[in-house]
Order: C-alpha cells, then structure tokens, then sequence
C-alpha cells in the first residue's frame, strides 16, 4: 500500500473517531462481569501473583477504569500480564498502543509481527494478536497483545477506531480492554519465549470471558 493511501486510510480513521466520540460523549458506561482481579492466579501449571499499584503519576495516564498487573510464574518460566479496561472510551480516557508506550520506556523494537491464538473461550477458533520483540541494551523481551470489545478480539488500532464509531451509533457503548503479556528472553535466539507465551494466551483467553462484558 503506497503511503498516500495509508495517509487517506489515517484521516477517515481519525475523522470516524473524533465523530463517534463526540455522538457517545453522554453514552452508557458498560461494566465488567467482574472485577479484573477475579481472573484466575492458576492457569494450567501457572501461578499468579499481583503486583504493587502503578504509581499515581501512571494512573492518571492511563484513567483506566480498572486495571490489573500481574505476574505468572512456572518452573523456570516468568510472563507478566497487564489488562485495562474503560467502561466508555471518551476524549483523553480511551485505550493506549504498547507500540507508541515502549519506546518512551526505552525498550526499541527489533521485530513485529500479527500472529494467530488458538481461542480458548471458543475451541476451533482463532484470534489475531500483535508479537513485538523489542530490546533494551542486551536485553530482549517478547511482547504479545491484543484489543478486546463488544465480543470482538482484535489487534489492530486501525480497525479499533472503526469499531468504536460502529458500537457508540449503533449500541450506544465504547467499552474496551488491552491485554499485553510481557517476557524477557533468556538470550537473542530464545525463539521458545514466544511459543510459551503464545500458549499462556491461549489459556488466558478461556478465563478472559468472566470478567469481560458481552
């Protein structure tokens, strides 16, 4: 695609979003069936554990209205997990791209791909996530992460927009969650991370579901 195009594709994006957040700038708050914190600690042969509270400054950032930090642990295996979740996306308070937050935390990207989930809510199925492998100085750690709104599992920004102005004419709702899984490689040819992770989102998937709304 020429970036013409890709420049004309960004400003109907842009100009949908900005028409739709205005039509729901009263609309319905949708909450969680339950709290984040209610996921699971034991998935498989995983074990979680929460982390501290993001620091004030971050919360403000983010204006999530409920978020969830948390650590899986496995016989020599370490993912961190972090969901947040808006009740309604309006102007300020709407979902935040991994790929534009790593940079500002250091960490460089050297690889991105979008790779396919086997769904564990529906068997036989498959959803599609975005795999960064980003570096600081020597160290690398493997990034997957995917959108979750109004029953639909997705990973790009792009259609997110598009579907945030269908949701808020149609139903009235601009709810949304990231999920973002996060794990350091043991060294640069560890390709065996991402096929860990891969698998631990599959899991997380099934459980996804009784937090998440309809």
């Amino acid at each position: 695609m020429s970036s013409t195009k890709r420049i004309a594709i960004l400003v109907v994006v842009l100009a949908l979003s900005n028409l739709g957040m205005r039509a729901v700038s009263h609309g319905r708050a949708v909450p969680l069936r339950q709290r984040l914190d209610t996921l699971p600690f034991e998935m498989g042969n995983w074990n979680g554990r929460n982390l501290p509270d993001l620091p004030e400054a971050e919360k403000k950032v983010l204006k999530a209205d409920d978020y969830l930090t948390r650590v899986y642990l496995a016989p020599g295996k370490q993912i961190g997990l972090f969901v947040a979740y808006y009740t309604s996306q309006q102007s300020g308070d709407a979902l935040h791209s991994p790929k534009n937050c790593l940079p500002g935390s250091g960490w460089q990207p050297v690889s991105s791909e979008v790779i396919r989930i086997p769904n564990g809510a529906v068997p036989g199925s498959y959803f599609i996530a975005n795999h960064y492998l980003v570096q600081k100085d020597e160290m690398q750690q493997d990034v997957i992460y995917w959108y979750q709104a109004n029953q639909r599992i997705f990973a790009s920004e792009y259609w997110g927009k598009i579907y945030l102005v269908e949701d808020a004419l149609t139903k009235n709702r601009t709810d949304g969650a990231i999920i973002r899984l996060t794990s350091f490689r043991s060294g640069k040819n560890d390709s065996q991370n991402f096929e860990t992770m891969r698998q631990f989102a599959q899991q997380l998937s099934a459980a996804l579901p009784q937090v998440l709304p309809n």
